[in-house]
C-alpha cells in the first residue's frame, strides 16, 4: 500500500518501514538523549525525506533525453541509478574547490576536533595459540625468538624469520590506546623507545614487543590536514548545491500523503 505519491509516483509502506528501521539505530547512537518514541517518530520524518528526495532525483534523471552509454545486459535498476549518478555529478561539478584561507579558518575555528591521542608505533613478534598450534610449542617457539634476541641479533630481522606474522619486521605502525587488546596495550604503553618486552601474553598467543617511536597527544598539524578539510569543505559544498536542486525540485512537486 502506498503510503506516499511523488508526482504520482507511490512510495510504498513497507519500503518507508525499511528506511526508518535502517536509520533508527544510527540516530540511537547519535542522539542518546531521546526517548524511543521520540527516536521512532524522528526516523519516520528522515525515512520520509529520503525517499522523497531520492523520487525526486530519479523522476529528473530519467527526464533527460540524452543517451546513456550502458554496459551490454544492464538491468534497468542500475540503468536508473547510473542516470541518477549523472545528474548529482552535473549539479555538483560547478563547486569550486575551497581557497587555502578557507582551509585555514576552519582549522582555527575547529582546531580542538583535530586533537590527537599519544599513539605509538610498535614491533613485535607474535606465536599464536590456537586448535593447530598448542600452548606449549607456541612458547618454545617464542622463547627460541627471545634466545636470539638475547645474542644481539636485530629485532626486525627475528621477527621475519620467528613470527607467525613476517615481514616488514614485525612493525604494527602507529596506534592509540584501546586499538589493541588490553593485555597488548599493558605492555606496550609501558616500554621505553627501543625497548624490549619480556615474553607476555594476550588472547592471540606469545608476544615479544619493542617499542620504536612514540607521538605524544597533540593538536595535529595544519599540514597534516589541510588535504582532509579540503576534502571536507568541497563536500559541504557538493552537498549544499544538491540541496538547493532538490529544495526547487520538490517546490513545484506534488507531493502526497496517503491514508494507510
Amino acid at each position: 500500500m502506498a503510503a506516499l505519491l511523488v508526482n504520482g509516483e507511490p512510495i510504498e509502506e513497507a519500503d518507508l518501514q525499511r528506511e526508518a528501521v535502517g536509520m533508527l539505530k544510527l540516530m540511537a547512537e547519535r542522539m542518546p538523549e531521546e526517548t524511543p518514541a521520540a527516536l521512532r517518530a524522528r526516523s519516520r520524518e528522515w525515512a520520509e525525506e529520503n525517499l522523497i528526495e531520492a523520487a525526486l532525483l530519479r523522476q529528473a534523471a530519467l527526464k533527460d533525453p540524452e543517451p546513456l552509454e550502458t554496459p551490454a545486459g544492464c538491468a534497468p535498476e542500475a540503468e536508473r541509478q547510473m542516470r541518477v549518478d549523472r545528474l548529482v555529478a552535473r549539479i555538483t561539478a560547478p563547486a569550486s574547490a575551497p581557497k587555502h584561507k578557507e582551509i585555514v579558518a576552519f582549522y582555527v575555528k575547529n582546531r580542538d576536533s583535530f586533537h590527537e591521542p599519544e599513539k605509538i608505533r610498535v614491533a613485535h613478534i607474535v606465536r599464536n595459540v590456537d586448535e593447530r598450534n598448542p600452548e606449549s610449542d607456541a612458547r618454545a617457539a617464542i622463547e627460541k625468538a627471545q634466545a636470539e634476541l638475547v645474542k644481539g641479533r636485530p629485532f626486525a630481522e627475528v621477527a621475519d624469520e620467528f613470527s607467525d606474522c613476517p615481514g616488514s619486521g614485525g612493525n604494527l605502525g602507529f596506534f592509540a590506546r584501546g586499538e589493541m587488546v588490553p593485555a597488548f596495550d599493558e605492555v606496550a604503553f609501558n616500554l621505553k623507545t627501543d625497548e624490549v618486552s619480556d615474553i607476555f601474553r594476550t588472547d592471540f598467543g606469545f608476544h615479544i614487543a619493542t617499542l620504536l617511536e612514540m607521538k605524544p597527544a597533540g593538536i595535529r598539524r595544519l599540514e597534516e590536514v589541510q588535504d582532509q578539510i579540503g576534502q571536507h569543505l568541497l563536500a559541504e559544498k557538493k552537498q549544499k548545491r544538491l540541496h538547493q536542486y532538490l529544495d526547487n525540485l520538490r517546490a513545484r512537486a506534488d507531493i502526497r500523503r496517503e491514508q494507510v
